[in-house]
């Protein structure tokens, strides 16, 4: 049997039990000397330029899984579903952000903890357990988790099994499964809040070519988009189908702690929008774009410029792994020229560098974001995303006493819109796959992430 029976089995496991909860994981992020995956001998522009090629990467491959959906006789995509980061730059493992999940129950209810990528676009959860040590898979830091010591470990009966095949050469085959997933309480009555009956894909065959020795930490997915399968619809009774987030500046200095709230542990913004899905984004989040502006204002583009419906895909999807967002070629163009008539107000202020990868102003050191633009997103219904200057504009040193600004918005070199992590910056993100809708206010993130 395939991975489309977990569909057939999920009313089984909501039934089993429906309390409210709240969740609290911290999200560590790639460029975070918390994470596994932090390279100490980066400098700030290598660092861009790894989330910059990841963030193209996921993109890449997005396409390639909405071209599957699209054409689903397509030979070259039709086996593309979800991604392993692929890698980005010489010596440099991943740039995904990620959580620790703890799974199983052993002696005296203990469980074993693993790291695994957050993911919001992937509706999967899988980790490498112990039938590895007899079969082919990757290496990692920690022990393959060993399901037949597992108390709560049970296959799926009848036998399931699952195959995923990823756009980097990365694979995953293996049983379905369900088990325990322990996770951190807010709760005074327990220190640990024991999830049963998840079903997850217990692998035994995985290749990851970007482990090399054992000691690669990142053992899996943990998925929470929109299908069925995800962790979040999983537990959709006792969550109410919600999980948020709030990210700081990822390449800051003393990175304050980021957090994915579950259930009840979420606090909506003192302020805040509620939007809906398209009713097309059945695998990914996708939001109804109308229009951009630079420094607060609407710029009117055409629809078909903004869209590029001959893709099959229209708004903007949100990705929580993309470091930078994409704009349509079209859409790019107009936001640049925008820009461009900005600077040019300040000329005896800034300079135009010459840069092939980026599009960026200089200017001498020491101004701040002083006459720096904007950039806002505005959503059918009247909500609007505004993106504040220091998240639209990186800040780096590029001589002695000169400054320049690099913008984290980039042509999509596939036809599409995403919203990447920058730009949901000091925004609480707040999801509901349930009633299939987008909650965001702003909020400072440091404080109340």
């Amino acid at each position: 049997m395939s991975i489309i029976f977990i569909l057939l089995s999920l009313s089984l496991v909501y039934s089993s039990y429906s309390s409210p909860i709240g969740l609290t994981l911290e999200i560590i992020p790639p460029q975070s000397p918390k994470s596994p995956l932090f390279i100490y001998n980066l400098t700030f522009v290598e660092r861009m330029q790894m989330l910059v090629q990841q963030s193209d990467a996921r993109v890449q491959h997005l396409s390639n899984m909405l071209s599957s959906t699209l054409h689903p006789n397509s030979t070259d995509y039709s086996l593309q579903q979800d991604m392993i980061p692929v890698p980005v730059m010489k010596q440099v493992h991943s740039a995904t952000m990620v959580l620790e999940v703890g799974i199983g129950t052993f002696e005296n209810g203990a469980y074993k903890s693993y790291l695994q990528a957050m993911d919001t676009r992937s509706s999967k959860i899988w980790t490498q357990c112990e039938d590895c040590r007899r079969q082919h898979c990757y290496s990692q830091k920690d022990e393959y988790f060993p399901n037949s010591k597992s108390k709560s470990y049970m296959a799926l009966n009848p036998p399931s099994t699952y195959t995923l095949i990823y756009a980097d050469g990365s694979n995953s085959t293996g049983i379905l499964a369900k088990e325990t997933f322990t996770f951190p309480s807010t709760s005074s009555s327990s220190p640990h809040l024991k999830l049963p009956n998840i079903i997850f894909g217990c692998g035994t065959n995985n290749y990851h070519p970007l482990s090399v020795d054992n000691s690669y930490p990142i053992v899996g997915i943990f998925g929470l988009g929109m299908e069925e399968t995800s962790f979040i619809n999983q537990i959709e009774r006792q969550s109410g189908g919600k999980f948020s987030y709030c990210f700081v500046n990822m390449v800051m200095e003393n990175h304050p702690p980021m957090y994915l709230r579950v259930g009840t542990n979420i606090k909506p913004p003192r302020r805040s929008k509620t939007i809906k899905f398209l009713p097309s984004s059945t695998t990914h989040y996708f939001l109804d774009l109308i229009d951009l502006g630079v420094n607060r204002e609407r710029l009117h583009i055409n629809e078909r410029i903004l869209n590029s419906p001959d893709i099959g895909y229209k708004g903007i999807g949100i990705d929580s792994g993309a470091a930078i967002s994409y704009l349509t070629k079209g859409a790019y163009d107009i936001v640049v020229k925008k820009l461009e008539d900005h600077f040019s107000k300040h000329k005896g202020e800034f300079k135009k560098e010459r840069d092939e990868e980026w599009f960026m102003y200089s200017r001498i050191k020491g101004a701040s974001y002083n006459n720096v633009p904007g950039i806002t997103f505005y959503f059918e219904g009247g909500a609007q995303l505004d993106v504040n200057p220091e998240d639209t504009f990186m800040r780096i040193i590029i001589r002695e006493g000169v400054e320049a600004f690099l913008l984290t918005i980039r042509q999509s070199p596939l036809g599409f819109n995403i919203l990447g992590a920058f730009q949901q910056v000091n925004y609480k993100l707040i999801y509901n796959v349930k009633d299939k809708t987008l909650q965001f206010g702003q909020e400072d993130c440091a404080k109340n992430g």
